[in-house]
This record gives C-alpha cells, structure tokens and sequence, in this order.
C-alpha cells in the first residue's frame, strides 16, 4: 500500500501516513484559522471600545482583586529578583575564589616540578657510582662481622677453657684418680673409695657402693654447673630433710619441685588431710642411690628396693655417658657406647674430667681486644687454612656445648641434632640387663664350708670363711685385695668378720629399704630366716677366733681359695 499523502511504499520502519506530509497539507489550514481568529479578536476590541457596558459590582471588586495580586507579584518578582542577584554575587564570589586555589596549585605544582628535576638530577650524578660503593659497603660490613665473630669465637674457647679447668680442679679435690690393677687393668677412686663397676656390685659393700655413687653424685652435679649443661636425669643432692642423694627418671626430671624423701616418714605426713593430698597429687618416685644392706640379702628381702637402686645406678651411668657425649668425650672404643661401656662410671667420669692429656688453667685474658689474624676469615668467623671439620659442634673440647650460653646452644636444632647422634642405649634396657645379670649371679651363688684339707692348704691365711661364688670377672672390687687372683675358676674368700659385718648392718637398717619393706603386704621367705640364724650362730662361734686375725694389712678380710678339682 501506498501514503495517500506522499505516495510512498509504507513498511515495518515506515508508519502508513507519514507525519511530515500530514503536517505540511494542514499548515494552510492552521494558517487560515489563525487569521480568521486575528480579526474577529480586532472586531471584537473595536466594539468594546465604540460601545463600552457598565461595570457592576462584581466587576469592580474582580479589579481590585486583580490589581492586589499584581503587586503581590510585583513585590515577589523582586525578593526573586535580589535573591537572584545574591546568589550571583556568592557563585562569583565561590568562582573568585576557584581561581585564586588554582593559581596556587599551579605555583605549587611548579615548584614541585622544579624540586623533582633537581632530585632526578642529583639521583641521576648519585647513581653513577652506586655499584662500586654499594659493594664497598656490603665487604666492610661483612668484614666488621667477620671480626665479631672471630672475637667471640676466641672469647667462647677461654669460656671453655675456663670450665674445663674448673672442672679438672673440682675432680682434683675430691681424689678423682686412676691406678693398675694387679690384674693389669685400671682401677678408679674418688675420696679414697674404689668406684664400683656396676656389673660388680654383688660382691662389694653397702658402704662402698653408696659412698662412691654419692661421691660421683657430688661431682658430675659441680662438673655440671659449671659446664651449665642440664642432665636428662635429674640428680637432687642432699640437703634439709633429704640426708641421702637420689635421681628421677627420664619423664619425671624437672617436672616437679619439693618432692619428699623417699622412705621418711613424719607425723604430719601421716595426718588424713595429708595423705589425701597425696593421692590427689602426683607425686614421682625418685631412684634412692645408696643401699643399707648387700645387694644379694636386699633382692631376697626387698626387690623393690633392690629394682629401685638398680635403676638409680644406670641413671647415674647414663647421666655420666651423656655428659661425656655432650662434651665430644668417647664412651668406649666405638661411636656406639655398649652396656659394659656405660656401666664403668669410674672410667667414664675420669675421661671427662681428668683425661690423659694434663688440662693448664686458662691464660688471662688482656683488656685490650683479641688482635684479627691477617689470614682471611670465613662467614663463621675461622681462618679459612683452618680444616672446617673443627668448626662443628661436635668437637673434642671441655666445655664446647652447654646449655647456658647462645654459643653452641644445646637446645638448638643443631644442638638436637648432634645430640640424637649420641647413640646410647635407653637406660630401661640398660637396667634390665643389670638387673638380670646380678640377678643370675645371685641364682649361681654357692654356699659351702671348707673342708680340713682346704684349711690345711691354706692355712698360712688364718683365716675361716665361706665360698661367694666362682667368678670369671677380670675386675676389682677392692682397692686393698692385691693377693686376689681373678683367673678363671677361682672363687672369693669372704671371712666370717666381712660376714659379721654384712649381718650388723642388715639388723641395723634403715632407710628406704625398711621404709619400703613395711608397706610391702609380704614379708621375707621362711627359708631366708633360717639361713641368716643359721650363718649368725656360725658367726657369733667363730667371732672370737677371726677378730684379730682379720686385721691383718691388705686383705681387709678377703682371700682366695685354690679351684676344686
């Protein structure tokens, strides 16, 4: 279809009638009615004027009314007008002001602009030679901490110097000291006391075995402080209300703080308010590190106190066999230390302490400071010509490692890891292996009385005894038993004095061992009790016969018995 109008093709963008022609065809019209609309306005105004009404009332008042709201708006137009003007005046004023801020960022931009010319310019004449001073700074400092580190370096090996001769001093003063066997061997003392090994414990004295632990005790605790090196077992010294030396456990070690004695008893310990306490309050069990009665009697009598001291004894040698570890002091003649290693205490603490090679107290130091080496130095501070296998932690040199100084801390990751390559054996296994190899001896002990033939043989001793047992051990137990010979097949001579001895201590007692024994709900086997009365009265018959024949110098109441044929 077609526009009537302007005879287009109409279509989906074009409407049928299209307004612009439409617009156009009626302009004429509109025109010709606006005129006609003109005239009759000007007839209609000469009319008016040729023949003009009367106004009435209501056309008076509709003119006041109207000449009222004229000057109404009068008046508005011009408020509308002052405040037009106002508000003109403010925005010429804001813009004024718009000029003068812009003026001022320009000059603030400008001398900005200036500024960060000249700083470029001063970067650009400052990096010509920043290289060179850069790495010329960066060798002074290293340099500088180099020198530091040599400083201390020197300054921590008189440190060390220092507790090893504190140490050899403190060993020096209680009699540390090491002798020949008559067998060929070496034996150890401290304070005039033989050092018992603890394989060897079942044929030495109650006395001995505590006085030498004490002893030891006393001195790996001094060693220790001044070394400010903390044992994994902790060792608690005697002192007000706690008369006898003891040490705890691996996990129970400096986990708690005013723990009792063990075996004393006290009123107030005993009140029900107290012994609640108790229970509710964990409390560990300390090793004692002293015995009352022979190790043979005490397994019969008590085995809890015979277990308890037995595991006391291999903390101690277990504390001694770190310590000398920590210190790069070998435990026997290979990197892993044996059970028979650790259990020669005397041997151990000697090497720690004393050593083949005589320790020279340490020179003065100057009060000026220690001069550099003019040889160049690595980044930890050593001559470079130095072997750098010396600057490890683990080296041979009292007082290296503690855990009482930022230098070659033990508690560090380096110092965990050199201390888990100790390669020690775990004192539980140590303690059971004692254990059953005391205990063994014990079972294969034999017990005779010698018949006229023996004394006749030996009869220039004069001396009555009984047969210990047969001993292979190439060890001695006594300082004073020089005539003993320890070739296989041969057995021990205990007299009756050393019996009478060993039977006045047993009723004289006391400690943790009666303590212990009293809280057992069983008491000692009928059979024990017979053989004690029995060797009692054999004792008391003969008493008389041995007391001024044991006196005899060396022998301190041991001999020796030819094997049986």
């Amino acid at each position: 279809m077609q526009c009537d109008i302007c005879f287009r093709t109409g279509g989906h963008k074009l409407p049928f009638l299209c307004p612009t022609d439409a617009r156009n065809q009626l302009y004429e019209l509109r025109v010709q009615t606006a005129g006609i609309h003109l005239e009759k306005d000007a007839i209609d105004r000469e009319i008016s004027r040729r023949c003009p009404l009367p106004l009435s009332k209501a056309e008076k008042f509709s003119n006041e009314a109207s000449a009222t709201i004229t000057q109404l708006d009068h008046d508005a137009l011009i408020s509308e007008r002052e405040r037009s003007i106002d508000r003109t005046n403010q925005i010429i004023a804001h813009a004024d002001e718009l000029k003068a801020n812009l003026e001022r960022a320009k000059e603030e931009r400008n001398k900005k602009k200036i500024a960060n010319d000249r700083r470029k310019a001063e970067l650009t004449s400052a990096s010509k030679g920043i290289e060179a001073r850069r790495t010329k700074q960066i060798e002074a400092v290293e340099g500088s901490t180099q020198r530091t580190k040599y400083r201390w370096n020197q300054t921590y090996d008189f440190v060390g110097e220092s507790r090893a001769y504190l140490c050899y001093e403190s060993a020096n003063l209680y009699g540390l000291q090491r002798f020949k066997a008559s067998n060929g061997g070496e034996e150890y003392r401290i304070a005039g006391v033989n050092i018992v090994d603890l394989r060897l414990m079942n044929t030495a004295s109650p006395a001995q075995i505590s006085t030498s632990l004490s002893h030891i005790a006393h001195v790996l605790m001094l060693a220790t402080y001044y070394l400010a090196v903390r044992l994994p077992a902790e060792i608690t010294l005697p002192h007000r209300d706690y008369p006898r030396p003891t040490i705890f456990s691996l996990s129970s070690s400096y986990m708690h703080t005013n723990v009792p004695f063990p075996g004393g008893t006290s009123s107030s310990s005993n009140s029900p308010s107290t012994s609640r306490h108790t229970e509710n309050t964990y409390q560990p069990r300390p090793r004692p590190l002293w015995i009352n009665k022979p190790l043979p009697i005490l397994v019969n009598e008590d085995s809890v106190a015979h277990s308890s001291f037995l595991e006391g004894a291999i903390l101690l040698a277990y504390n001694v066999a770190w310590l000398c570890k920590s210190q790069g002091v070998p435990v026997g003649d290979s990197d892993t230390a044996s059970f028979e290693d650790i259990c020669n205490i005397g041997k151990n603490l000697w090497k720690l302490l004393i050593g083949d090679k005589p320790r020279l107290p340490p020179k003065p130091r100057s009060e000026s400071p220690s001069p550099v080496p003019l040889k160049p130095l690595d980044s930890k501070g050593y001559v470079e010509s130095e072997d750098k296998n010396t600057h490890k932690l683990e080296r041979s040199s009292i007082g290296w490692a503690s855990h009482g100084s930022a230098f070659s801390f033990l508690g560090s990751a380096e110092g965990a890891e050199f201390i888990r390559c100790f390669k020690l054996p775990r004192p539980n296994q140590m303690g059971d292996i004692l254990k059953n190899k005391l205990m063994s001896e014990v079972a294969n002990a034999e017990w005779e009385l010698l018949s006229q033939d023996a004394w006749a043989i030996e009869d220039d001793m004069r001396s009555d005894g009984v047969v210990v047992g047969a001993r292979d051990e190439g060890h001695a137990t006594f300082g004073g038993s020089k005539e003993r010979d320890y070739t296989a097949g041969m057995q021990s001579f205990m007299s009756m004095r050393t019996v009478m001895d060993a039977v006045e201590m047993v009723g004289e007692g006391t400690g943790i061992n009666a303590a212990i024994s009293e809280r057992l709900p069983f008491g000692l086997a009928n059979g024990t009790d017979k053989d004690r009365r029995e060797r009692e009265r054999y004792a008391r018959a003969r008493v008389g016969k041995d007391k001024d024949q044991d006196k005899k110098s060396g022998t301190s109441g041991w001999t020796k018995l030819k094997p049986r044929g």
